[in-house]
């Protein structure tokens, strides 16, 4: 049977412009800031307001949040939180224009116009800031990877429930213990050694879906899910797995999930399907070897030293014939 393998990913549709709109805005912030915090009352003057009273502390206020929250922006551009922290400020400068407005103030028309180009700011703010959220949502998606199984959804749950199971078919484990039921010890394999890290399900619906993250202070930060769903009209199983990475301490991102896991995962669930479907993991020549080589079959040795190095075989028998479908 034809497997349907899909893979997803989410670009940031709106990385160029909204990166830039963010540092015009992060850039024009500083600017004004530096003018509040050098020159209060002649700035006070200019917008229309009294220059006396505590008027010059307000200012000089507003002067460093700008120039903070202008420093934010810069340093994080693709973070939306700072954008937020800008509207914010805009609101409460508003807030202080309009209180003006309502006292004893020099110019009417010229309060009047910064309350127009203040609420031009905090509109263009917004856009930023909405943009920003989205390509920052978009970009922190998880991976997913589907795979179908010709396997009911009970089954192949089951079969994935087992966790130290996982090794069979996920070339890159050493082994998977199970410290109690919902906590486990995961060991991966690397080029220079091992590493090993703890995870706890988060949610175990039977049949349905398995979720899972790693636990705090541990190397490898992973949060994922692992879906079973029955296909429309026939008895097989959709597996989708939804993934995000993390490493050493850092939040875990479908970022790092793509780069790092993207090709492992379809792999994985290629596996998955061999080993439920024939019983085994099932090898050509040519993957018995990691580098360029000769076009003719491997020799005995070659086969016994690719054997030990590839997964074991399962252990369960063929369930599928070619050609044939329940």
């Amino acid at each position: 049977m034809k497997s349907v393998s899909t893979f997803q990913s989410h670009p940031d549709e709106d990385g160029v412009p909204s990166l830039a709109l963010s540092r015009g805005l992060g850039w024009f912030s500083i600017a004004l800031g530096v003018t509040e915090l050098a020159a209060p009352r002649t700035l006070a003057r200019w917008i229309g307001v009294d220059p006396g009273g505590a008027t010059p502390w307000i200012v000089r206020a507003m002067g460093a949040w700008e120039i903070l929250a202008g420093l934010g922006v810069l340093m994080q551009p693709r973070r939306p939180l700072l954008l937020w922290g800008r509207v914010g400020g805009d609101a409460i400068d508003l807030a202080l224009l309009g209180a003006a407005a309502a006292t004893k103030c020099t110019s009417t028309p010229r309060l009047a116009g910064a309350i127009t180009a203040v609420a031009g700011v905090t509109a263009l703010d917004v856009i930023a800031g909405h943009r920003t959220q989205r390509a920052f949502d978009q970009a922190n998606r998880p991976v997913i990877a589907a795979e179908t199984i010709n396997k009911p959804p009970e089954e192949v749950y089951a079969f994935f429930r087992k966790l130290s199971q996982l090794p069979r078919f996920m070339n890159y484990l050493e082994s998977v213990r199970e410290i109690d039921a919902r906590r486990t010890h995961w060991v991966a394999k690397l080029p220079v050694g091992t590493i090993g890290w703890d995870a706890e399900i988060t949610d175990d619906r039977p049949g349905r879906l398995i979720a899972w993250q790693s636990v705090e202070h541990t190397p490898i930060s992973t949060r994922g899910r692992v879906k079973f769903t029955r296909t429309p009209g026939r008895n097989m199983t959709e597996v989708r797995v939804e993934m995000q990475l993390g490493f050493l301490g850092t939040e875990p991102s479908a970022t790092l999930a793509r780069f790092f896991t993207r090709p492992q995962i379809k792999g994985d669930l290629r596996r998955l399907k061999q080993v439920l479907e024939t019983g085994e993991v099932l090898y050509s020549d040519a993957t018995m070897h990691r580098w360029p080589h000769p076009a003719q079959p491997s020799t005995a040795a070659e086969l016994r030293q690719a054997e030990r190095a590839q997964l074991p075989f399962a252990a369960e028998p063929p369930s599928a014939a070619k050609g044939v479908t329940p």
